[in-house]
């Protein structure tokens, strides 16, 4: 009898080790291009929460919906909001914003492009910065690195799915810039960045539209043309770990790592929103950073 109180001892307490396992790991997925904020997240969030194990994985966007609903993770990440029928019941929420900035040469006379003007530029149609504006100069194509999605953005958005020009890619934005800055009749795009000798062109959302400058407030309100909003859904509202995971992501120590893999942090007021879409009660204290 001894024996078998001890098997049922042991099996009760693996089930108990499985059990609380399973309750403090965290499984994320979406995106390709997301993993990268997830994988980042996980990093800074292990240090604050050792016990706690986060899994991130890519695939696309619809089967990590497909997975969450069957309860078999717990955060699915899209660069978009995804349809209404594909969220229905899902509870959706910001984490982040993406802007993709147009950088040329200090001395290059053009400030202000349309975004068909910029489209036809990637896409070959314009060839020389006289065209648009500027010098009797031919048009050296950049563009900055693809690990947060910047690229496949930008020809979704801009190029509408058009094969673009050939151009030379970088793998960061401070590669981007630096060479920018010794290239007098290069134009590059890449996440928001800045670099002495380069400046961010203004754009316009159509030919008859104002330019809009890429600041921060501008692409952090949306007003920015080629910006957008990461977000997060969950089947619903979040408990336990994945709570206190959520809860550390708004706060501005998470928002530091969004902002770390060049994505903008939300401002004080979307993250207060999101919490409260989450059911997390907590006060959002705005960082020295100007998150």
């Amino acid at each position: 009898m001894k024996r078998v109180g001890s098997i049922l001892l042991c099996v009760g307490l693996m089930f108990c080790a499985s059990s609380y396992a399973q309750q403090n790991t965290i499984h994320i997925q979406g995106e390709n291009t997301l993993l990268v904020l997830g994988q980042h997240l996980n990093e800074l969030y292990q240090r604050k929460q050792p016990n706690v194990t986060i899994r991130v994985h890519g695939g696309g966007m619809e089967p990590a919906l497909s997975l969450l609903s069957k309860g078999e993770i717990q955060i699915a990440q899209a660069h978009r909001h995804v349809s209404s029928e594909a969220s229905h019941g899902l509870v959706a929420v910001p984490v982040g914003i993406e802007g993709i900035v147009i950088y040329v040469h200090e001395s290059n006379p053009v400030n202000e492009l349309s975004l068909a003007q910029v489209r036809s530029i990637y896409l070959g149609e314009v060839t020389n910065w006289k065209q648009v504006g500027g010098r009797d100069q031919r048009i050296g194509l950049y563009a900055g690195e693809s690990h947060t999605g910047v690229i496949p953005y930008f020809e979704e958005y801009v190029l509408r799915g058009s094969e673009p020009f050939g151009f030379w890619g970088k793998n960061s934005t401070k590669n981007l810039l630096d060479t920018i800055a010794q290239t007098p009749n290069a134009m590059g795009y890449s996440s928001v960045g800045s670099s002495p000798h380069v400046k961010a062109l203004r754009i316009k959302p159509a030919a008859d539209s104002p330019a809009v400058e890429p600041s921060i407030a501008n692409i952090r309100s949306g007003q920015y043309p080629i910006s957008r909003r990461i977000y997060w859904y969950l089947a619903h509202k979040p408990q336990g770990a994945v709570k206190d995971f959520c809860e550390w992501v708004f706060s501005s120590q998470g928002q530091l790592v969004v902002e770390s893999i060049g994505f903008q942090p939300l401002t004080p007021e979307e993250r207060a929103a999101s919490m409260r879409n989450l059911g997390i009660s907590s006060s959002v204290k705005q960082a020295s950073s100007g998150n």
